[in-house]
């Protein structure tokens, strides 16, 4: 390659060889036409051609994966000309290859199984904070649960359906960052679900992240064992480049906001039974505000809307520092990375700084090495969602919830209602984490002869997660409103976590040919996996200084330890014969040894077998058509019990008067018989490509059927316990996926691709303990019995919803008494209003799995400027919404404006007939003279669960993201700036949904969880408008 800076006699040509995306495209070969010189473009896309006399030519360029494109350039005497080069890729001349299990390269052609990569560029158009929300939309199969908008908030992903039938149970896939298995746990033992904690892959640094390989099917992840029962994320890091040293710098500003609100009543004030007390408990059962205020001339034109005026804008600031450089021998590559976020919630935030450096050494041509250590400290102050939301309920929206603090420091308040202020609640009740993390790997690869590679892998992830909660006692003045606890006056909790995770792999890689047409690749190794989490939590209540939050001011002090050992041994092997590179067949077997089970069922064997055949390369197919596979796969997939599932164990208890310390049997009785569960898998798919590969279909169809699950059932008391784990239950997810993908247009200065994605999944419980007709997985209160519970029935999908109902006309038809049937008649009362079924009937009124699940995604490209933007939807979902029925309660849901209207309710009477019957909807005496008591709204609209198990389906714009790569010529003239690309994003702009408060992404259970039918007094989710600036230097 010839010197940049060095032009010889004549004239010459130089410029920058990039891609529609702005980069680089090294290694590109520029040809003269009609003359022998030739140049390489260099690591930044950068050639030269020199010693050229004045005329008009044509350049040639050409790059494996992409286009050949010839260019015309003018050289004057003795000048250089510049000639910039766009690239366009060429889909039909690019021999793909994907990460697989155990970091494996394979062509994508060869696998008998699904896999979907997602790229480093659609990560960075997401802009998201976690790099599971950024997977949003991205993938056939995949789905993704938000927990809401909090600093640092972790969010859920499931793959292909749930497949465990214990709520408490981990069932997210396995995450893998360069070959190492991390620990991606949402940890909230210490009572904290509702707090937003983090998941654990939410300290990965997006900006870092170079390409995800998602494996969603038994035989993609089979080598893995049962660590990959549910799946597995495979995230590769960006790694060096050899060549100078280089810089590249992201610096990204982000201002959230709610981006939808509950809309509620502004008509009626403060008071009970139409009557207006500035003291009531009761927030909204006043009189009109026009009617307040000719009483009390102080009280507000308007009402606050309590969840409005309770959250505020936030925002957040990243800034990345990458560095690459190296010889052929060496390589080395840093990265640097800080994020600051403000809640939406007062008081609230969340910092993440982490700090990587890796490298790999080249010995010889036999021996490499490479290795990386990534340093992070992550953590923030954290607000409790549910009881914020509870009380912005109850603190009447007539008063300024921000006037909050008397000069004393104590907690300003309605006087007589006993209600604590919600940002006093936050300001005074203190919750923080902090989290020093290390996830480090090295590996080594030695090829003693051409067909034997022999890989060893030794990664390690470790941190310590300290909390600390501080609740403030009573200072002691009269009439004083202080956040209270069910400790007592005052209390501070520390909980300290300390986690660590070695993963030990050596695997064999012979390769050979046998004969002409057949190849063979043949693997076989070790795996070790141990981890040893640890926690202690320490409670002291009853603080004798108010705010002096140490131990020893304490007058009690209770603490409690817990720790868990776990071990994986595994020996796997993977067999891969291909026939002239068509027809391929992939054997795995993998045998592990778990700690968690007895000796006699503590060894199991699960195989693979997947095939795949490229047809296109044996029949000749029209020019329109590039490409065709068809794939199939089977494999049984293993998963062991929790730790010490198999044994009973004793908790300590609170000291007694004498100071000795009682211990008591723990609440699950361990079955020393436990077996592992297994999983059969069965999938089946076809590929195609046209036009040069430039449109392609991806179709599968899986079914996944899971027995001898270990879940926990109820036994007597008498027992002495209040469950037992047991190898009990089986359940089955089918469905289909499909991703479409194009690029309808693409020119020299112009492209535009687009890809859909289509999941369905369907799922059913099979079986669970025979004597018992079904499984309650959580319930949520709702006023007036209006309690929703999840449940697990044979026969049924998970996530059934049952709650009350209003009762229905049925005849001389039969009622199934279990189901609510919406087609037939409400039954109205001889008082005229709707009868409500017993609290203890509670019916099946709705399920929480999606129907269906879909995306759509496009990036147009013109020159410099381009143009993402990803829709997505959830269609078929339903939600209880906690949040609507405390609303409903305190009179403050939009509807109940209505509340001194007089109406006919829609229905029958017992006997049938049509009811005709006019009922005031107010409390107390009504217009007819009638006593109505507590009124319509809290004598039965806010016990019928129906009405608040809602319909939270939704399609949104995710991402709408415009930026601009700056022309080379212009960066060329700042002398070190080398590209330069502005983006404005923007992230959940738009959202069509029924739901009637907060966005109903949001979940009430933590991101560890399996419920996912609730979405009450969750953390609101957000809006987000983002400036980013990219520089390379």
């Amino acid at each position: 390659m010839q010197d940049l800076n060095i032009i010889q006699a004549d004239g010459g040509i130089k410029g920058r060889v990039t891609t529609t995306a702005g980069e680089p495209v090294p290694n590109a070969t520029v040809m003269l036409l009609g003359t022998q010189k030739v140049s390489v473009a260099n690591d930044n896309g950068e050639f030269i051609i020199s010693g050229v006399k004045a005329g008009s030519y044509k350049l040639q360029i050409s790059a494996v994966g992409f286009g050949t494109i010839t260019q015309n350039v003018t050289v004057a005497d003795n000048a250089i000309a510049t000639a910039d080069v766009l690239m366009l890729e060429d889909k039909s001349n690019l021999t793909e290859v994907t990460v697989t299990a155990l970091g494996i390269k394979k062509e994508k052609r060869s696998l008998g199984y699904a896999a979907q990569e997602v790229s480093s560029e659609a990560l960075s158009a997401s802009k998201q904070v976690n790099v599971v929300n950024a997977l949003q939309g991205q993938a056939a199969g995949l789905q993704i649960n938000s927990g809401g908008g909090a600093p640092g908030q972790g969010a859920k992903i499931i793959l292909r359906g749930i497949n465990s039938l214990d709520a408490n149970r981990d069932f997210q896939p396995l995450f893998v960052i360069d070959g190492v298995p991390i620990d991606n746990s949402t940890d909230v033992a210490d009572g904290s679900s509702l707090l937003g904690m983090s998941n654990r892959a939410a300290d990965i640094n997006p900006d870092d992240i170079e390409s995800i390989n998602i494996l969603k099917g038994g035989a993609a992840t089979a080598l893995y064992g049962l660590r990959a029962s549910t799946g597995a994320i495979i995230i590769t890091t960006k790694s060096g480049k050899a060549g100078k040293l280089r810089a590249g710098y992201t610096s990204t500003y982000s201002v959230d906001e709610i981006n939808k609100y509950p809309d509620t009543q502004k008509k009626y004030t403060q008071g009970w039974f139409g009557e207006y007390d500035p003291n009531s408990f009761w927030s909204a059962y006043g009189p009109t505000v026009e009617e307040a205020k000719a009483i009390d001339p102080t009280h507000p034109d308007e009402l606050f809307n309590n969840f409005k005026h309770g959250y505020k804008t936030g925002n957040s600031f990243r800034n990345t520092l990458t560095l690459t450089g190296g010889t052929e021998k060496v390589i080395l590559n840093a990265a640097f990375s800080h994020f600051n976020q403000e809640g939406i919630m007062p008081f609230t935030d969340y910092k993440n700084y982490s700090a990587k450096v890796g490298g790999e050494l080249k010995f010889s041509e036999k021996f490499r090495m490479g290795m990386s250590v990534n340093y992070i400290k992550s953590g923030g102050r954290r607000g409790n969602s549910d009881r914020y939301n509870e009380v912005l309920t109850y603190y009447a929206p007539r008063w300024d919830i921000w006037d909050y603090i008397k000069p004393d420091g104590t907690q300003k308040t309605i006087v007589g209602a006993d209600i604590d202020n919600p940002i006093y609640l936050l300001y005074g009740k203190k919750y923080v984490d902090d989290v020093d993390r290390v996830i480090s790997n090295a590996n080594f690869t030695y090829s003693p002869v051409k067909w034997l590679d022999i890989n060893y892998r030794l990664g390690i992830d470790i941190y310590n997660d300290n909390r600390k909660q501080t609740t403030p006692g009573k200072f002691g003045f009269v009439d004083e409103i202080y956040p209270t606890s069910d400790f007592g006056f005052g209390t501070i909790m520390t909980y300290g976590i300390n986690n660590r995770i070695i993963n030990s792999t050596l695997m064999l890689n012979f390769k050979n040919d046998i004969g002409e047409h057949l190849q063979s690749s043949f693997k076989i190794g070790h795996d070790l996996f141990e981890s040893r989490r640890s926690s202690v939590y320490v409670q002291g209540d009853t603080l004798v200084e108010p705010t002096f939050y140490n131990l020893n001011n304490a007058k009690r002090v209770t603490s409690n330890f817990y720790q868990k050992d776990y071990r994986i041994i595994g020996l796997f092997g993977d067999w891969t014969l291909s026939w002239d590179n068509f027809l391929y067949l992939t054997i795995t077997a993998r045998n592990d040894w778990t700690s968690t089970l007895s000796k006699a069922n503590r060894s199991f064997f699960y195989p693979s077998v997947s095939a795949s055949w490229v047809f296109s390369e044996n029949f000749k197919l029209p020019e329109w058509w590039s490409y065709g596979k068809f794939r199939f796969s089977v494999a049984k997939i293993g998963k062991d019990a929790p730790p010490y599932a198999t044994s009973e164990g004793y908790s300590p208890e609170l000291p007694l008067t004498n100071g000795a310390i009682p211990f008591s049997l723990y609440n699950t009785k361990g079955d020393a018989n436990l077996r592992p569960e297994f999983t059969t898998s069965y999938e089946g798919g076809i590929e195609l490509k046209f036009l040069r590969n430039r449109f392609g279909l991806d179709f599968t169809y899986y079914n996944n059927t899971s027995k001898d699950l270990i879940i926990p059932v109820n036994v007597p008391v008498t027992s002495g316990y209040e469950s037992i784990y047991l190898n009990s239950g089986s359940i089955r997810n089918k469905g289909v996926e499909i991703s479409l993908s194009g690029t309808p247009v693409q020119t020299k200065d112009f492209s535009w691709d687009l890809r859909i994605n289509y999941t369905a999944n369907r799922n059913k419980v099979l079986s669970i303990y025979p004597d018992l007709t079904e499984m309650i997985m959580a319930s949520h209160y709702g006023y007036l019995s209006a309690t929703v519970t999840q449940k697990n029935i044979p026969g049924h999908p998970v996530g059934d919803l049952y709650g009350r109902t209003y009762k229905r006309y049925f005849g001389n038809d039969t009622e199934d008494p279990t189901v609510l049937d919406r087609s037939r008649p409400i039954v109205i009362g001889s008082n005229g209003f709707p009868v409500l079924n017993p609290a203890s009937k509670q019916q099946y009124i709705a399920n929480s799995q999606p129907k269906w699940i879909g995306s759509l995604s496009s990036t147009l490209r013109y020159k410099g400027l381009s143009l993402y933007f990803l829709f997505d939807a959830q269609q078929g979902v339903y939600r209880y919404n906690q949040f609507a029925n405390f609303l409903a309660s305190f009179a403050l849901q939009k509807g109940s404006e209505n509340r001194n209207d007089v109406i006919v309710f829609d229905g029958v009477l017992a006997d049938g007939s049509k009811n005709t019957k006019a009922v005031w909807l107010g409390q107390g005496v009504g217009p007819d003279g009638v006593d109505y008591g507590n009124g319509y709204y809290r004598n039965y609209y806010r016990g019928a669960s129906e009405t608040f198990i809602e319909d939270a389906s939704w399609i949104r714009l995710r991402t709408l993201s415009l930026g601009y790569t700056l022309p080379s010529s212009l960066m060329k003239q700042s002398g070190f700036i080398e590209g330069a690309t502005l983006t404005a994003t923007g992230t959940n702009l738009w959202l069509n949904t029924k739901y009637s408060t907060f966005d109903p992404e949001s979940s009430s259970f933590s991101s560890g969880s399996v419920v996912d039918g609730f979405a009450g007094f969750t953390y609101p989710a957000t809006r987000s408008f983002i400036i980013s600036l990219n520089l390379n230097f």
